[in-house]
């Protein structure tokens, strides 16, 4: 883990030699961790292949988030961290990918590399510290846009407070078979009331502003069912609720799944009429990864609620197989074209920047 980190470091300083620059991330950039972490944990093992397959995967997820870690600590260095990751008012609710996608990478390497497990400790310590950060800037920004009223903007970025606080149920019981039910019962009883005042900000805000479903629908409102399934797993793994709680709750996301997706292809259709096939659908934005997280947390709450808890119905059996049957293949789709967008991203982004140098040449 060290040498990976040492590694990035020595990158980044060969990079900003070379370019006399140096990269700075976007602050929901840590979205794709989440993404990645979460299919390598729980959905890629379900294929039948060779398991190495998915450590490979979770080793890329714990890089790009030593990568991520080091950009945002180097962004705080320059004092522009405020500029990129805090000034904007919603925007800030981003940093809640940082914890999740620390959480993450504390589960991949419990699970998959326990010969770091040296290193698990510390940085369970430093994500609750940092999930302490989120949740106090939360509260605050959460306030502002009541007492302000600043609710034009809100969408399901705030989900990431339930996201965060529900990703930090999952690490401790990953890392800590028998961890404390207290701290458990208070950690998704927080994730419930954030939850439930994202719900009543995001309806008032569609309620009382104008908007259009093509253009005011953002990619984070998938955190409508995505948080819900997060809650769910955090359910499962700690034990707070019944079998029978957990399974009416499980059908209650799962509605809620299918209504958010039923939405989402109507705008996805809108689109495609407005924009073309490939403007409307095929660019690329950093938030789209939430979309994939969300796939993959749904995925995990069924196979978690599958496995762990016995249900008579069979209409709920059926259910659940054919999700965790297809389900895989269809989150690996989406993450090879979500893969794909980015690497155009990034080649169009250095082409642009190669473009402009050369002008400034000339």
């Amino acid at each position: 883990m060290l040498y990976i980190i040492g590694f990035i470091i020595i990158f980044f300083l060969l990079y900003y030699l070379l370019n006399k620059k140096v990269i700075l991330v976007e602050t929901v950039s840590s979205a794709i961790v989440m993404a990645v972490g979460v299919f390598s944990l729980n959905v890629g093992p379900n294929f039948n292949i060779n398991a190495i397959w998915f450590k490979i995967i979770a080793l890329a997820a714990i890089s790009i988030w030593a990568f991520f870690m080091i950009s945002y600590i180097t962004s705080l260095i320059l004092k522009k961290f405020n500029a990129l990751h805090y000034d904007q008012l919603i925007g800030r609710f981003r940093i809640g990918t940082w914890v999740a996608s620390t959480s993450v990478t504390v589960i991949i390497i419990s699970k998959y590399f326990p010969m770091f497990d040296r290193i698990v400790l510390p940085l369970v310590v430093i994500n609750s510290l940092l999930w302490l950060f989120f949740f106090a800037i939360s509260i605050k920004s959460m306030l502002t846009i009541f007492v302000e009223k600043l609710g034009k903007d809100v969408n399901g970025i705030l989900f990431l407070t339930t996201v965060s606080t529900q990703s930090l149920v999952l690490m401790y019981n990953n890392v800590w078979e028998d961890f404390n039910l207290y701290i458990n019962e208070f950690l998704i009883a927080a994730g419930f009331l954030f939850y439930f005042l994202c719900i009543f900000m995001i309806i008032k805000r569609y309620t009382k502003y104008s908007w259009k479903l093509i253009i005011d629908w953002k990619a984070p409102n998938c955190m409508f069912h995505g948080a819900l399934s997060i809650i769910g797993s955090s359910v499962v793994i700690s034990g707070v609720f019944s079998s029978k709680l957990v399974l009416t709750f499980w059908v209650i996301v799962l509605l809620i799944f299918i209504c958010h997706e039923v939405v989402e292809i109507i705008r996805g259709v809108l689109r495609t009429k407005e924009y073309g096939f490939i403007e409307g659908l095929f660019v690329y934005d950093h938030s789209q990864w939430s979309r994939i997280f969300t796939f993959c947390m749904f995925y995990t709450f069924t196979l978690k609620v599958k496995s762990n808890v016995v249900f008579e119905a069979a209409w709920i059996s059926s259910s659940q197989q054919a999700i965790l049957s297809y389900g895989k293949w269809i989150i690996t789709l989406l993450l090879i074209i979500e893969i794909c967008l980015l690497v155009n991203y990034l080649f169009s982004a250095q082409h642009e920047s190669e473009a402009t140098v050369t002008s400034r040449i000339l």
